[in-house]
């Protein structure tokens, strides 16, 4: 009899602690965001306009409450001059792993991420096609609000190095929608 009332009670203590535990868990292991944005390098010449369009993927996984990983993908036109460097219909294509922290705001999530990216810049050059390709880095802040437990809307500004022939300093903004599963 002795037993069967301690198994009750701990059965209990657990019941009364789970809310707690639930609560410091995340309410979701994936994200996936699809972003569009404006872009461009702080020091081409010429073709230092920041007015580019471009788009980008955001694949993120929790590892702990508030840390992610994640990977961006993206690419970056830049053809709002005639010009980049000495390239043109110039495109910049990336991918980037990163670690991110989230903090909890009142109305919405903010977050800071950083990490290492490969970089692809291509153009053509005259009537021959060029490319180069760099090993970088990312720096970023991100901004998520709350539309539903399963629908954000993700806005984010980054700045990126990579040691491209044509530049080496890049930044970012984008906006989307981020759906978390």
């Amino acid at each position: 009899m002795i037993q069967h009332h301690r198994l009750r009670l701990t059965l209990l203590a657990a019941l009364l602690l789970l809310p707690g535990a639930a609560r410091a868990q995340e309410l979701y292991t994936f994200t996936a965001g699809l972003m569009g944005g404006i872009g461009g390098s702080f020091d081409a010449d010429p073709g230092d306009d920041l007015g580019n369009t471009g788009f980008q993927l955001n694949l993120t996984m929790v590892t702990e409450p508030r840390t992610q990983v994640g990977f961006r993908l993206g690419q970056l036109t830049l053809d709002s001059e005639d010009r980049f460097g000495s390239l043109s219909d110039a495109e910049l294509s990336y991918v980037t792993v990163a670690g991110e922290y989230r903090f909890p705001q009142s109305y919405y999530e903010s977050g800071l991420y950083l990490g290492l990216g490969g970089y692809r810049l291509e153009g053509n050059r005259g009537s021959q096609d060029e490319s180069d390709t760099a090993v970088g880095l990312t720096l970023g802040v991100t901004g998520e609000f709350k539309v539903t437990r399963w629908l954000g809307v993700l806005i984010e500004l980054s700045g990126h190095y990579a040691d491209l022939d044509e530049a080496q300093f890049f930044g970012m903004g984008h906006g989307g929608v981020a759906i978390h599963f």
